[in-house]
């Protein structure tokens, strides 16, 4: 009879732990990602509409946003996603935390 209580007692002992254990790992993948705001201008008298996509690679994530010619718009994404042309699929640049606060001209792209 002892040994059993024992028995359980460890397993109960175990499975608690393992669990405190795998609560800390997942909590600590999802600390990992930065969100990044910054802005995109459309490309002025080019007269070009971008459809902007934001993910891991071009076609995955969040699509499509426009930017019409003469307009800013406001993006969030995260550290090491990429920003893409929605129809094309090329990319515009990669997300870093530097990026932050700043503004990308479509001008320069196309």
């Amino acid at each position: 009879m002892k040994k059993y209580i024992l028995f359980i007692a460890i397993l109960l002992i175990s499975l608690i732990s393992f669990s405190f254990i795998e609560d800390k790992r997942l909590n600590d993948g999802n600390a990992k990602a930065d969100r990044v705001s910054f802005r995109i201008k459309g490309t002025g008298s080019k007269g070009v509409f971008v459809e902007i996509g934001i993910g891991s690679s071009p076609g995955n994530g969040a699509c499509c946003n426009g930017v019409s010619e003469h307009s800013t718009v406001s993006f969030t994404g995260e550290v090491g996603d990429v920003v893409y042309d929605g129809r094309t699929r090329r990319v515009i640049t990669k997300i870093y935390k530097d990026l932050e606060g700043t503004t990308i001209d479509l001008s320069e792209y196309y």
